[in-house]
């Protein structure tokens, strides 16, 4: 730990003298000029976080280990600051990165290369660092109306999901305040993300007025771009195709409409995203988004009948998903779910593909096109759905093993209501444990009371 009073002039000058180096044979030694790393001792000049962490791996020690004195000496200089955030956001020294953004944000006008350090940072993968520097632009602009205010609110609510479902539902909450301030060429992709949010959280009628509104920009934008009226207003372009987000709408719907039982509605939207004979374009692009709609057309027609009651198409639907590996898991979901309503056997698909739903179980487990915090919540439920079914059965092993995974899973994402119904039924069938279902059971809820106290203190 450095001294209080220490400086990097200092240390370094301490160093030299311990080592017994001259300046300029140290200077040579870290790769920098001799006369850059004597004015900097002198304090004539200041370094560059390039020539800095020269210097660092010169004298052997951690990577940023000066970067905190760095902070301390740095003058308000984005051509300072900006390689320097990079610098700590690669590292992930993130105080740095929040001391140093904190430095400029009395000064408006570094508000705008914040946010696009913010943006470059995003683009590169990285999650943390630009959350720091998005919350503390929008919390600067606030009490503005800009379009940057709106970008960081999106970025802030994609960045901050989790698999934690109730931290989820909080950001969908705090972004929806936002999200007519996004954009209209990034409010698509806005609403699409938070749509599907939504649809992960079960909140049906909130998720329909989005995908709704969805639908309604894209339309509109769609009619802007090919008619003969052309505005030269210059906005941010959608990451697809226009015509994709109003196929992409009308599916979310149908999916909603499922959700609530009314198949015959869901299939009034299926016939809506399946009917392309109004889009304009045959690009190659275009011709692949068109054919994907068409193969999710295809297996939610399979889908709906079958939760229709109409058990004759569960076969060949069985067969879609089996060459459609992305959509097998999804697709079980709704399977069980109407294997359990209409009482019929599903043990040999199950089995099938036991190897993929145990491969989702395991860290850092397949799910296919979907992110994480949309699939665990109905994985976690289809995992009970699967308990109940061959509870049902009267297969006591196979129907706890899959129920103490759901409540392992439910625990992990923090869905209440899931962990309610296995503990309900766990409690229930008591008496008729072994002792190492029940071991695991204790083990479980241990677990799963400690991630409870993790999440409170924090």
């Amino acid at each position: 730990m450095l001294p209080t009073e220490a400086t990097i002039s200092r240390e370094l000058l301490r160093y030299l003298e311990k080592e017994q180096l001259s300046i300029t044979s140290f200077a040579n030694r870290a790769g920098i000029n001799s006369g850059t790393l004597s004015r900097f001792i002198k304090g004539q000049q200041a370094l560059s976080v390039s020539s800095l962490d020269s210097i660092t791996r010169a004298m052997d020690v951690e990577e940023g280990f000066f970067y905190d004195l760095y902070l301390n000496e740095l003058s308000l200089n984005w051509r300072r600051l900006g390689p320097f955030i990079m610098r700590c956001a690669e590292l992930g020294k993130l105080d740095c990165v929040a001391q140093a953004v904190d430095m400029m944000m009395d000064y408006p006008s570094y508000a705008a290369p914040l946010f696009d350090c913010a943006e470059e940072l995003f683009q590169q993968g990285k999650r943390e660092a630009p959350l720091i520097i998005y919350k503390k632009v929008a919390d600067g602009e606030k009490y503005q109306h800009a379009e940057r205010l709106g970008l960081c609110q999106y970025r802030i609510f994609t960045c901050s999901l989790n698999e934690n479902q109730e931290n989820n539902l909080h950001c969908a909450i705090q972004f929806e305040a936002y999200i007519r301030r996004v954009p209209e060429g990034v409010q698509l992709d806005a609403l699409k993300d938070l749509t599907n949010t939504l649809l992960s959280l079960r909140k049906w009628n909130k998720a329909k007025t989005h995908a709704q509104e969805m639908g309604r920009i894209a339309r509109m934008l769609y009619a802007q771009k090919h008619s003969q009226i052309k505005t030269n207003r210059r906005q941010l372009e959608p990451v697809k195709p226009l015509f994709g987000y109003i196929l992409y709408s009308d599916l979310l719907l149908g999916s909603i409409a499922a959700e609530n039982a009314d198949y015959d509605l869901a299939l009034y939207y299926l016939s809506r995203y399946e009917d392309q004979s109004w889009i304009i374009e045959t690009d190659e692009q275009a011709e692949q988004t068109k054919e994907q709609f068409r193969e999710w057309a295809r297996g939610n027609r399979y889908l709906y009948r079958l939760m229709k009651g109409n058990i004759d198409v569960l076969e060949p639907y069985i067969e879609y998903i089996a060459a459609h590996e992305d959509e097998i898991l999804k697709a079980l979901f709704k399977i069980i779910q109407a294997a359990n309503m209409y009482h019929f056997e599903v043990d040999p698909y199950l089995e099938r593909f036991e190897e993929l739903i145990e491969e989702h179980l395991r860290p850092g487990g397949i799910i296919g096109n979907y992110t994480r915090h949309i699939i665990d919540d109905r994985f976690a439920n289809f995992l009970i759905d699967v308990g109940d079914y061959y509870l049902r059965k009267n297969n006591l092993l196979k129907g706890t093993k899959y129920l103490l995974d759901g409540l392992e899973v439910s625990y992990r994402i923090n869905n209440p209501v899931n962990i309610v119904r296995c503990n309900t039924t766990m409690e229930h069938l008591r008496p008729k444990l072994n002792p190492s279902i029940l071991q695991r059971y204790g083990a479980i809820r241990k677990e799963g009371d400690s991630w409870s106290r993790k999440r409170n203190i924090s």
